[in-house]
């Protein structure tokens, strides 16, 4: 097997195929228990070379968007089964003879984040579309789409949380181990900030299309 690696250059990026026998692979911690992590080490090499410059840069995009529309999608859903176990939550939990689900300030906590995940969706689902097609509008959507799924998620955990209390964060409930996951894919192939700054230079240099007819467009 081989594994595809980028290294920077003075041209700007080349990519290896690299041997699995060739790295050494450094088990790493990570947040969430279900999800290994590991270090590469490996030194690059001309034999292993298969791409430099603007090539290598243009694949190594290609398949940041991808990966990064496929971690939206998880996000989605991860925000989305967070905001079912807090609904479930407060349908039960009694406070004050009862259930914490009828007080207003909880169903506001609960009705922002409905809003927030219906609102990513055609998000994403535009994005997904544009990869599909070809779009030369794709990186951008595709950003959009990582930003408003990391912005659900991220909230749907942070409110599960208020609503279940200190209860969330313990191995009593799955709230927990749903956050953790969301958390993780949060900064996997740029975080938020990451794919801020990426979608804000290219709306500024007029890479990306703006308006409804572009949004619209294939």
């Amino acid at each position: 097997s081989l594994l595809l690696l980028a290294h920077p250059t003075a041209s700007g990026l080349s990519l290896h195929a690299v041997p699995r026998d060739a790295v050494q692979l450094e088990p790493l911690p990570s947040i969430d228990a279900s999800r290994r992590l590991a270090a590469v080490r490996w030194t690059p090499a001309a034999h292993t070379e298969v791409l430099d410059g603007a090539a290598a840069q243009r694949l190594w995009d290609r398949t940041l968007d991808r990966a990064s529309l496929s971690t939206s999608g998880q996000l989605i859903g991860l925000a989305q089964r967070m905001l079912d176990l807090s609904v479930d939550y407060v349908s039960q939990r009694k406070q004050f003879g009862k259930v914490i689900g009828s007080f207003q300030a909880v169903k506001h906590h609960l009705a922002d984040l409905v809003t927030l995940i219906e609102f990513a969706k055609p998000v994403l689902y535009r994005a997904a579309l544009a990869s599909a097609s070809g779009s030369a509008n794709r990186a951008a959507l595709v950003s959009h789409a990582k930003l408003a799924s990391a912005e659900a998620s991220w909230a749907a955990g942070r409110k599960g949380i208020q609503v279940h209390g200190a209860v969330g964060y313990t191995w009593e409930v799955d709230l927990q181990m749903f956050m953790k996951r969301a958390w993780v894919l949060d900064a996997a192939w740029g975080d938020r900030s990451f794919h801020r700054a990426r979608l804000s230079d290219m709306v500024l240099d007029g890479d990306a299309a703006l308006g409804p007819a572009a949004m619209l467009a294939l």
